[in-house]
């Protein structure tokens, strides 16, 4: 029996060991160590000589429950530490009893070892009157929900295997009859000892911090079979030692240095306020100066945190990256630009100076606080903090909008044109008392808008087309300007497939009798015997993003082939020669556009969160491995976007 065991216990720990290591290695984010006192209790359960139904405490047969179910208690309390993501180590200290009977067995007490008159002499429908023991225990945990599903500290649900070694200090119980509780042999007065081998498993809920909640099933050998004081005759098939279970509830109060939250500061970065001055930003001279006064409450910035920000001035036509800003903890050796104290926060003030580019007056300063624990460096960027350290983001913000510019009196200047839909917004600069405006595809022989009065007009639902865009203005004592042309216009109709085949995931073969499929086979063919004058098809094949790049492009291009001859196989069903048309069929790879496009539109509850992860991916390859990572955590990705885009869509020239 001991030999079994230590067998099992060895292959136990060679099976879970090198995985455990391995997903230690897959996450990214830094593990918390912590010590931890628990305290549980429950039921014990008797599995051994002398325990009905074999140890199960319920009879299918006979629907009959032990008696003795509820009437054995367990109580521990123990210490223990979480020293990796996986791996954790504690020792248990408690007490327990046992009773039970056992009908129908014929048995022999240990005591016929010493009294050779009871050898083979055995009885049977006996009780064990209580077992009382003290047990110690080392055991070793396994977070398997860590294991397989990544590294969360905060996760609300794990399973948690453990097995260990240890012992028990026990007084077995008085054996007697069942009928009238004749003692058949009496209770050790004098304490014995033996090892222990627990195995067993918790459901732990995380409900705090510092606190868990769990439930725990562990089923314990014993080094020997003198638990019961009895064991089977020589002639019965025998199990050498005993065994008892606990089944319990216990709570979990974790202890250490407290973790840097970064997560935390990431979710209340709100609470960081930033605003310039002066406001609204000015032009003077082809320069934009000013300061931007970042404000930290008190209490918020931990004391080992680092925060990157890095401001940015986008706008039509480009965008700004200013010098990054690094705030640092008061525990932080590094040299930051500002050191941020926890309990007072502060108030800290950058200048800044860059060179003015027209639509900057229509642009937006952004701040994006990035967060980090110090880890011995201070990355100078959030390229730099992306590809060396674990962090977390506090999102965009908007610090201000627009650059207040100058303007010469009775002059038009900086005439833009902004095409949003069928929408045509025309703006520029200017101090006449009003504007006249010219919007067709000539020239302005005569306005087609008069006096207007502020430096903005809009053109609703303007049919598609190339328009020209000319103001001019209407100063005082009837001064009249010249037409000042502005960027032209163009509405282009939205290029829309006739039809789009759907492929399975990895495939590029198309099946025809799905119901997508054949919504697409239907109307290519009512295209076809409409009569409309086609020259040809052009079909455009689609990958989802989350393979490897090679493969997609491969799939694209098969996929895009697979379609055109679905086209000429319904030529030949509504006989339409394809001698007639021409085709064009290309693939275009994965298509990370449609996957944004389509997250966005979705009701997934961290759908902006996801967009942003992907756009500040970097590579392809990254990219690729996060779709990977939060197919697991948003199963909706699976379900509901990837699908939509394994396509080939078909156009007609």
């Amino acid at each position: 029996m001991k030999k079994n065991l230590t067998k099992f216990m060895m292959i136990v720990m060679m099976a879970i060991l090198p995985l455990s290591f391995y997903a230690q290695k897959k996450q990214s984010a830094p593990v918390e160590r912590y010590f931890y006192l628990f305290a549980e209790g429950g039921l014990s359960v008797n599995h051994t000589d002398l325990a009905n139904y074999g140890g199960i405490p319920f009879d299918f047969e006979t629907k009959k429950l032990d008696p003795y179910f509820l009437k054995n208690f367990d109580g521990q309390v123990g210490l223990g530490y979480q020293f990796s993501k996986v791996m954790g180590v504690n020792a248990k200290f408690g007490t327990a009893t046992l009773q039970g009977k056992k009908e129908g067995q014929r048995l022999i007490g240990f005591n016929a070892v010493e009294d050779p008159t009871m050898a083979n002499k055995g009885f049977e429908n006996a009780m064990l009157d209580k077992t009382t023991f003290m047990e110690a225990n080392l055991n070793l945990t396994f977070n398997l929900t860590n294991l397989f599903f990544g590294y969360n500290p905060r996760r609300v649900f794990n399973f948690i295997p453990h097995l260990g070694i240890g012992g028990i200090r026990y007084h077995a119980g008085a054996v007697k009859t069942i009928a009238d509780e004749t003692e058949l042999i009496a209770k050790k007065d004098e304490a014995e000892m033996t090892f222990t081998v627990p195995v067993g498993a918790e459901i732990n809920f995380n409900i705090a911090r510092w606190f868990d909640f769990f439930i725990d099933y562990t089923f314990t050998w014993a080094g020997n079979d003198k638990l019961d004081q009895v064991q089977k005759l020589p002639d019965d098939i025998q199990v050498i030692n005993d065994m008892y279970s606990s089944v319990n509830a216990g709570l979990r109060f974790k202890f250490n240095k407290k973790p840097c939250d970064i997560e935390k500061m990431a979710a209340n970065a709100k609470d960081i306020t930033m605003r310039v001055n002066p406001e609204p930003l000015q032009e003077e001279n082809g320069k934009v100066c000013f300061d931007v006064i970042f404000n930290v409450p008190g209490e918020y910035f931990e004391k080992e945190a680092v925060m990157n920000i890095t401001p940015t001035m986008t706008y039509e036509g480009g965008q700004v990256e200013l010098e990054p800003v690094t705030f640092v903890g008061e525990k932080v050796k590094g040299q930051g630009d500002f050191q941020v104290n926890y309990k007072n926060g502060g108030e800290f003030t950058k200048h800044y100076c860059m060179d003015y580019a027209p639509g900057m007056e229509n642009g937006k300063l952004i701040g994006n606080p990035m967060f980090y624990v110090y880890d011995g460096t201070i990355y100078p960027s959030q390229d730099d903090i992306v590809k060396n350290v674990y962090f977390t983001q506090g999102g965009d913000r908007i610090i201000t909008q627009g650059v207040l510019v100058p303007v010469v009196k009775c002059e038009v200047s900086n005439i833009k044109t902004v095409v949003d839909g069928k929408n045509v917004t025309i703006s520029w600069n200017g101090d006449a008392e009003s504007y006249d405006l010219y919007f067709g595809e000539g020239t302005p022989d005569a306005a087609t808008v008069t006096g207007v009065k502020e430096t903005s007009y809009t053109f609703n639902d303007v049919e598609y087309g190339k328009y020209n865009v000319y103001v001019k203005a209407n100063c005082k004592d009837d001064n009249i300007g010249d037409w000042q042309q502005g960027t032209a216009a163009e509405l282009v109709a939205p290029r829309e497939p006739i039809a789009i085949f759907y492929f399975d995931y990895n495939s590029s073969d198309l099946k025809p009798n799905t119901k997508m499929n054949k919504e697409a086979a239907k109307a290519l063919a009512e295209k076809l015997a409409a009569g409309e004058a086609i020259n040809g098809f052009e079909i455009e094949g689609w990958a989802s993003p989350e393979g490897e790049l090679s493969l997609n492009n491969n799939l694209a291009d098969n996929r895009a082939d697979a379609a055109q001859k679905a086209i000429k196989n319904q030529m030949k069903k509504v006989k339409v020669d394809e001698k007639n048309f021409t085709f064009n069929a290309k693939g275009f790879g994965p298509d990370w556009d449609k996957f944004i496009e389509l997250v966005q539109n979705s009701n997934i509850k961290d759908k902006d969160q996801i967009v942003r992860v992907i756009n500040n991916a970097g590579s392809q390859a990254r990219k690729e491995q996060e779709i990977k990572n939060m197919i697991n955590v948003y199963p909706e990705l699976e379900k509901d976007i990837l699908p939509l885009i394994r396509r080939a869509e078909v156009f007609v020239k």
